[in-house]
Order: structure tokens, then C-alpha cells, then sequence
């Protein structure tokens, strides 16, 4: 009979890297995740760098300018030997999108435009607006030096002509009620040979800017109608 005392070797133990996995949690050898961590590591970094290149040829893309796109032209005033280039890119739009150049070619005929650029006064701006019946209009602003009232042509984009003119500097008539006296310019209303004529005054330099009604500009300091002027102030 076999003796109870000899030694039975008892089941193997289970290796410890066994355990040690079952610990980790995730069943693999510890050098092959370190292995996979790092290939993983590497790919994202690819994965971004191709993402970050993608994104750098699509921003330019959208902010180069394609080469068919035709540049804004530049439109000449043009009076016996003047000629005064106007580059209708430079000119500003305010208020919603209008066709600069159509409303610069239009504005070019009329003579108000002449007078005001050949006394040295530039077009600043192109404003879009709506009139009190809703209807849309553009205002082509010229302005002088600096400090200087501003002076608006009104144009007409469908009917392709233009439309009245103001000077935007305040109206003062004088009086006791007239109120205080405007410290840099004012314009008054003066009705003379049936015409209503607006006056612009400069206060800086105490004298007439401007002599204009609501379609033409009869005077323009320095020299622009000083003639008519001249005669005007003589005969009272």
C-alpha cells in the first residue's frame, strides 16, 4: 500500500506574469502595449500634422486672389489738359453693396463732380441708404482737407443720372432765435433772382466756401465761379 506520507506535488502555480496582467487589466505583455502606446502616440502626431497642412492650403486657398478676378478700373476725369485718375478700388462703400464704378462713371458727367475735383476735393466715400418711401439711393461723398464740411451727390443707379446735392454743415440764418453760432462752418438760404442759393461759410478763415443750390454749384472757393461770385456781391 502506498504510503499517505509520500510527497504530492501540488498542482503548479500559475506564473505571476499571469496574475501581474490580470492586475493591469489588459491581458497583454507589458513591452508589446508599451510598443503599441508608442505607435499610437506616433500616429496621432501624423494624424495632426496632416490636419494642421490641410488646414494651412485651405486658408490660403480662400485668401489668395485668383488670377481671372478683373481688378476695379480707374476712371479719369478729363477737362481740356485736367485729367484726375479716380481709383474706384480705394473708394470706401457704407451701407449695403453698390457698383462703384457705374455710380463713379455716372457721377463724372455731372458738373458739380468737375467743380469739386478740380478744386482739389476727392471722392471719400460711397454711402447706400434708403429715402423715406423705402426706395434705395446712393450719396457720393467729396471732402477736402482736413478739417472740412462734406459735400453729397446724390445718384440714381437704375435711371444712370444724378440727383441733388447738399453740403452736411449746419443750417444758421442768424437772429435772436437762430440760436448759437456754429463753431467751425453754417450755410444759410438765400433766395436771390428767383433761385434759392445756399451759402457755406468758413468761420476759420471767415470767408464763402461755397454758393450751390440742390443741382448746381455756382461758386467754389478759390476760383470756381468767382466771376459769377464777384458780380453777385457787387450788384447787392
Amino acid at each position: 500500500m502506498p504510503s499517505l506520507n509520500h510527497d504530492v506535488q501540488p498542482p503548479a502555480a500559475a506564473p505571476a506574469r499571469i496574475g501581474y496582467y490580470r492586475r493591469a487589466g489588459t491581458g497583454q505583455n507589458p513591452s508589446r502595449a508599451r510598443l503599441h502606446t508608442r505607435g499610437e502616440s506616433r500616429m496621432r502626431q501624423t494624424l495632426a500634422l496632416l490636419a494642421a497642412l490641410l488646414l494651412l492650403a485651405f486658408g490660403a486657398g480662400c485668401t489668395s486672389t485668383p488670377e481671372n478676378v478683373t481688378p476695379a478700373p480707374v476712371l479719369h476725369y478729363e477737362r481740356g489738359d485736367v485729367l484726375i485718375p479716380i481709383n474706384t478700388s480705394k473708394i470706401p462703400v457704407r451701407g449695403f453693396d453698390a457698383n462703384v464704378t457705374e455710380v463713379i462713371e455716372t457721377l463724372l458727367a455731372d458738373q458739380r463732380a468737375g467743380a469739386l475735383l478740380e478744386g482739389g476735393w476727392k471722392i471719400v466715400s460711397v454711402r447706400t441708404g434708403f429715402d423715406y418711401d423705402l426706395k434705395t439711393h446712393v450719396d457720393v461723398e467729396f471732402r477736402s482737407d482736413e478739417p472740412s464740411p462734406s459735400f453729397f451727390i446724390e445718384v440714381d443707379e437704375q435711371k444712370g443720372h444724378t440727383g441733388w446735392g447738399r453740403c452736411n454743415v449746419p443750417r444758421w440764418l442768424g437772429g435772436p432765435f437762430a440760436g448759437p453760432y456754429p463753431e467751425n462752418y453754417h450755410q444759410n438760404w438765400t433766395p436771390r433772382r428767383g433761385v434759392d442759393w445756399i451759402y457755406v461759410f468758413d468761420h476759420h478763415n471767415d470767408r464763402v466756401v461755397m454758393v450751390y443750390n440742390e443741382t448746381t454749384i455756382f461758386y467754389l472757393y478759390p476760383s470756381y465761379g468767382r466771376e459769377w461770385y464777384e458780380s453777385v456781391e457787387a450788384s447787392g
